[in-house]
C-alpha cells in the first residue's frame, strides 16, 4: 500500500467521523422530539486487499444509518398498550354507571324499595286511613318513577357507548390510511430494503401512528423485507404493503347496536382487546346487563304486586274499567301476547250495591288445557258479559272493558287463581311490562278508594293489604327464588365488586406498560450524556485521522524531493 493508500484510508475515517458527528447532531436537536427514535450510524471495516503476502486493510466505511429499536419489545409494548387502553375504557364504564346507580350512598332505588314498603305497613297498622292510602300510591309512583329514571338515564349512557363504537371506526380508517401511505413511502426511499439506511423521519411517525391504532385494536405487526408492515386483526389483514382496508360501523340487531365491519369482505372485526372491545363490553354488558336486571325487578315486581293486588277490593267497587295490557284477542291465552302468561284456573267477580252488599257472585273459568276449547280473551269477555248488570267488550286494540248498566251498581274482582286478571291489566296497581314504562295504574291515583284491601269484599278484611306488606323481600320465581331488593341488592352488590376488580386490574396493566415504556425509552430515547460521549468519540477520529494524513503528506513530500 503507498502513502496515497493511507490518505486515502485515513479521508475516509474523516468522512466516517463527519457522518457520526451529523447523526449524533441529529440525535440532540431531537432530543424532546415526541416519538423520536434514537439514530445509530452503522460502521464495518473496508475490504482488505492482498499485497503480496499481506492482507491489508482499506479502512472504515459507513453502511447505514438505523434507528435503535428492540422489535420485539416495541411489539410487547404495544399489546400492553392494548390491554392497557382497554381497561382504563371499562373503568370509565363502571366509574358512570356507579354515578347513575347511587345505591352506593343509599339514596337509590333500594331505598326506595325500603319507603314503598314502609308505607304498606304502615297502612296496614292503620287501613282505614285515606290519607295513608293516597301516601301507599304516591310513594308507589315515586318508586316507579325512580325506576323509569335510572332506566332512561343507564340506556342514554349505553346509546353513548354506541356512538363512541361509531367514531372508533372513523379513526381506525384514519390511522390505516396514514400507515398504508407511509409503507409506499418508506419502501420508496429505502430502495424496498436495498438501502441498509432506516427512513427515520416516516418511520417515527408510523411508529406513533401504530401505537395509536393498538389502543384502538388488538392488532399483530409483521414487518417486511421492504420496510413495509402489514397490519392484521385475528385472521384478517387490514393494511398489506400500500393498501388498506376500510372499516364502517354496521347496526346488528342482536347487539341492539352496532358492530364493526371490514368494507371490502363485510366480516366483523374480530377485536378481542383495546378501546373498541371494551366500548363494546361497556355497551352490551356494563350498561347493557344493568338495563336487563333493572327490567328483570321491574317486571317481576309489577307481576307480583298486580298478582296480589288484582284479586282484591278496595273501599268502592268499579263502574267502569279498561284493562291496561292488550292482547290478540281470538287465540288461546298462551299466543295472545300478554306480558304474562296466565295458568289454568278461575277469577271471581262480584256484583254490589252503592253500600258496597253483594248482588250475586260469579266465577269466571280460565281454562289452559292445551286442547282448542282453551280460553281466549274473547271467551272470557263473553262469560264477563252474561252476568247481569255488567257489559264486557274488547276494544279494537284488543284491551278488555267493562262498564255497569248501572251507576248504582259496581263489580268487584275475587280470588284469581289464573292470573288472568295481573296479565290482562285488570285492577292492577302497577301498570307496564318492564322498568321502561312502570307506572302505578292512572285510575288509583285519580281514586285511591279502588286500591285493594281486602280479599273477603268490601271492607270485610285486610288479607290482600298483608300479602302487599313485604312483597318487595318476597322470593320470586322469576328471579330464581330471590326478592326483587335482593336482586337489585345483589347486582349493586355486583357491581361495587366488579369496580374495585376492574381498578386494580387497570392499576396492574398501568404498571406493566410504563415498566415496558422504560425499557422502550431506554433504548430509542436520547440521552445527552450518551451522545456527548459519542460527540467526543468522533471528534478523536476525526483528529487522529487528520494527524495520520499529515503525517502521511510529510512523508509523501520528503518522497518527492529525493
Amino acid at each position: 500500500m503507498s502513502l496515497f493508500g493511507t490518505i486515502q484510508q485515513s479521508a475516509g475515517a474523516l468522512q466516517l467521523a463527519q457522518v457520526g458527528l451529523q447523526v449524533v447532531g441529529n440525535n440532540i436537536a431531537n432530543a424532546n422530539t415526541p416519538g423520536y427514535v434514537r439514530q445509530q450510524l452503522q460502521q464495518a471495516s473496508a475490504v482488505a486487499i492482498r499485497d503480496g503476502n499481506l492482507i491489508r486493510g482499506m479502512g472504515v466505511r459507513p453502511i447505514g444509518i438505523t434507528q435503535a429499536v428492540d422489535k420485539a419489545l416495541t411489539e410487547r409494548m404495544y399489546a400492553a398498550k392494548t390491554d392497557l387502553v382497554g381497561a382504563e375504557t371499562l373503568d370509565k364504564a363502571f366509574s358512570q354507571l356507579e354515578e347513575l346507580t347511587t345505591d352506593l350512598d343509599n339514596t337509590g332505588l333500594s331505598q326506595q324499595l325500603t319507603l314503598f314498603n314502609n308505607t304498606l305497613h304502615e297502612l296496614a297498622s292503620q287501613p282505614g286511613d285515606a290519607s295513608l292510602r293516597e301516601y301507599v300510591i304516591l310513594q308507589g309512583e315515586t318508586l316507579a318513577s325512580n325506576i323509569r329514571r335510572q332506566r332512561n338515564d343507564t340506556s342514554a349512557r349505553r346509546d353513548l357507548w354506541n356512538v363512541d363504537v361509531n367514531g372508533i371506526s372513523d379513526q381506525i380508517n384514519r390511522l390505516t390510511t396514514r400507515i398504508a401511505r407511509a409503507n409506499l413511502d418508506i419502501a420508496t426511499i429505502e430502495g424496498g430494503g436495498l438501502v441498509r439506511s432506516d427512513a427515520t423521519g416516516l418511520r417515527d411517525q408510523r411508529s406513533r401512528d401504530l401505537e395509536e391504532l393498538a389502543g384502538l385494536i388488538n392488532i399483530n405487526i409483521q414487518e417486511q423485507e421492504s420496510g413495509a408492515v402489514a397490519v392484521f386483526v385475528g385472521g384478517d389483514y387490514i393494511i398489506s404493503n400500500g393498501t388498506s382496508r376500510d372499516v364502517y360501523a354496521a347496526q346488528n340487531e342482536s347487539l341492539e347496536g352496532t358492530e364493526v365491519r371490514i368494507v371490502e369482505t363485510d366480516s366483523p372485526l374480530q377485536v378481542t382487546s383495546g378501546k373498541l372491545a371494551s366500548s363494546i363490553l361497556a355497551r352490551d354488558e356494563v350498561f347493557g346487563n344493568y338495563v336487563d336486571n333493572l327490567d328483570k325487578v321491574a317486571s317481576a315486581l309489577i307481576h307480583a304486586v298486580n298478582e296480589v293486588h288484582s284479586q282484591g277490593q278496595g273501599r268502592k267497587g268499579f263502574t267502569e274499567l279498561t284493562s291496561s295490557n292488550a292482547g290478540v284477542t281470538g287465540v288461546p291465552l298462551p299466543n295472545a301476547e300478554l306480558p304474562f302468561i296466565p295458568r289454568n284456573g278461575s277469577f271471581d267477580m262480584s256484583v254490589v250495591d252503592d253500600q258496597g252488599r253483594v248482588i250475586s257472585n260469579h266465577r269466571i273459568s280460565v281454562d289452559l288445557l292445551g286442547q282448542v276449547t282453551d280460553s281466549t280473551i274473547q271467551s272470557i269477555v263473553a262469560e264477563i258479559n252474561a252476568i247481569d248488570g255488567l257489559n264486557a267488550t274488547t276494544t279494537s286494540n284488543g284491551r278488555v272493558a267493562i262498564t255497569t248498566d248501572s251507576p248504582n251498581i259496581s263489580f268487584t274482582f275475587g280470588e284469581d287463581t289464573s292470573g288472568f286478571l295481573a296479565a290482562m291489566g285488570i285492577n292492577n296497581f302497577f301498570h307496564g311490562n318492564n322498568a321502561t314504562d312502570i307506572e302505578v295504574s292512572p285510575d288509583l291515583i285519580e281514586n285511591s278508594d279502588h286500591l285493594a284491601i281486602s280479599s273477603g269484599g268490601i271492607n270485610q278484611d285486610t288479607d290482600v293489604l298483608m300479602e302487599l306488606v313485604d312483597i318487595v323481600d318476597k322470593p320470586l320465581a322469576e328471579l330464581n327464588d330471590r326478592s326483587a331488593r335482593q336482586m337489585y341488592d345483589d347486582s349493586i352488590s355486583m357491581l361495587g365488586q366488579k369496580i374495585a376488580s376492574q381498578q386494580s386490574a387497570t392499576e396492574g396493566l398501568r404498571s406493566f406498560h410504563a415498566t415496558l415504556e422504560g425499557k422502550h425509552l431506554a433504548i430509542t430515547g436520547v440521552n445527552i450524556d450518551e451522545e456527548a460521549i459519542d460527540m467526543i468519540t468522533y471528534q478523536r477520529a476525526f483528529q487522529a485521522s487528520s494527524r495520520v494524513i499529515a503525517a502521511a503528506s510529510e512523508m509523501l513530500e520528503l518522497l518527492v524531493n529525493l
